[in-house]
């Protein structure tokens, strides 16, 4: 089967950045950058550090950086207690890392959750017999005490291969367990697949391609995409609009299908066209948490129920996480959907508070650039603002440093007083 999903690579002095493309959309962005490696994901003996009755959570000491966990059904643990995590969501600014004891060992055919006992079968798996084939699998092969999800990918055409595939799952696990009896908290017992391994965990099936210093990014048009994904104002081919306006305690969506009439037909495809559209920017963006959206305001009420319908379907088709909570008295829809990282925004450009996200983004792009555009220069020369300068000489040292390595000269930054944060030249100066 050919697969729409693409996985491109674009290793750059200082991060790697790895983008999801289905039917050559962009679908998803990852990025790590060196100086903050990825924890998401990693399962660690952490100790805990203080723990909040009046919050229901406990602080956490995760070894590189804080954490905490909220207790919700688990007993609460005491200050100075082991406690066995998975990294949920990085640390981020004045935010600890989130982390939950719920561990999941993912994988291409099924997730398997070890210390639950919960088991499910993706609903996208429709055949009555193959459902009864997995769940006597799942008795044969899966021991009591352990929880086990099953992928659509899961196939029951070669069980061999499966149980395989779960003898791998199990010994991750045992590998965990052996490792707790020797570790001290806080220690990392299993490492973050990071910014690459994540995307290939949650895409299986995309097809690969590497690249370096932005080249296949700008050949696939990435970088015109994760612009998009940063504007406020998206314009849909439907002449409709959506606007985005991102807080620290939710997201609004408003809604502007413009003025006139249409007639049903054209509604009912304009609907289905602003729902898809949402949930595609709701997962790019990596926007989680309370959402709002502002739907028009139309008399017949089976428009907005078929927009809830519509949401509905292409969530659960999309496999992304949605909590409907319904229509508020005033027409907002309410949803929230859980957090997965931090939002691309904040990745990228940070707050109009702490715009160190901006600082260090263009930062990494005048490294990729000096990599890739200083062909013919002798002696590279940066131009740019003393912000920007400042980044580079601390943040990327060590980064610069090994640019001028393989330029072989030393590459010297100018500061402008005239220039933008978001603007630098390269040319070429003095010996």
């Amino acid at each position: 089967m050919i697969s729409n999903e693409k996985i491109i690579i674009d290793t750059s002095p200082g991060e790697k950045r790895v983008a999801v493309l289905k039917n050559n959309r962009l679908a998803n962005l990852f990025i790590e950058r060196h100086h903050a490696p990825w924890l998401r994901g990693a399962i660690i003996l952490a100790r805990v550090t203080a723990t909040r009755k009046e919050l229901g959570a406990s602080f956490l000491d995760l070894g590189t950086s804080s954490g905490y966990i909220e207790h919700g059904k688990m007993n609460q643990p005491l200050d100075g207690e082991s406690l066995l995590v998975q990294v949920l969501n990085d640390a981020h600014r004045k935010k600890s890392a989130r982390v939950s004891s719920n561990i999941c060992l993912r994988g291409k055919y099924f997730d398997l959750y070890p210390v639950m006992s919960t088991l499910s079968i993706s609903r996208k798996i429709k055949s009555k017999k193959k459902r009864g084939l997995i769940k006597q699998f799942i008795d044969e092969n899966i021991p009591n005490g352990i929880g086990v999800h099953i992928r659509e990918s899961f196939d029951v055409s070669d069980l061999r291969c499966m149980k395989e595939v779960t003898l791998a799952q199990l010994q991750k696990w045992k590998n965990v367990e052996e490792r707790i009896s020797k570790s001290r908290s806080p220690s990392i017992l299993m490492p973050s697949l990071g910014a690459l391994g994540h995307a290939m965990e949650k895409y299986p099936n995309a097809n690969v391609y590497e690249g370096r210093y932005g080249g296949l990014f700008k050949d696939y048009g990435v970088d015109l995409e994760i612009n998009r994904a940063l504007e406020r104002k998206i314009s849909l081919d439907s002449g409709a609009y959506l606007f985005f306006d991102e807080t620290e305690a939710l997201t609004s969506i408003d809604i502007d299908i413009g003025s006139g009439s249409k007639p049903r037909s054209e509604t009912t495809s304009l609907v289905a066209h602003l729902a898809k559209e949402i949930l595609w920017q709701l997962r790019l963006r990596e926007i989680g948490g309370i959402i709002l959206i502002d739907f028009p305001r139309f008399k017949n009420f089976k428009i907005r129920d078929n927009f809830l319908e519509n949401l509905k379907s292409f969530a659960l088709n999309e496999e992304v996480p949605l909590v409907i909570h319904g229509w508020t008295r005033t027409g907002l829809l309410e949803i929230t959907k859980p957090r997965e990282g931090v939002s691309l925004n904040d990745v990228l450009v940070g707050t109009v508070k702490d715009n160190t996200p901006a600082l260090e983004t263009v930062a990494l792009k005048v490294l990729r650039c000096l990599m890739k555009e200083t062909t013919g220069i002798a002696y590279p020369q940066v131009i740019c603002s003393l912000s920007l300068k400042n980044i580079i000489n601390t943040t990327f040292e060590k980064e610069m440093r090994k640019v001028s390595d393989k330029l072989g000269v030393k590459v010297s930054i100018t500061e402008d007083s005239e220039m933008t944060d978001n603007e630098f030249l390269i040319k070429n100066g003095t010996n």
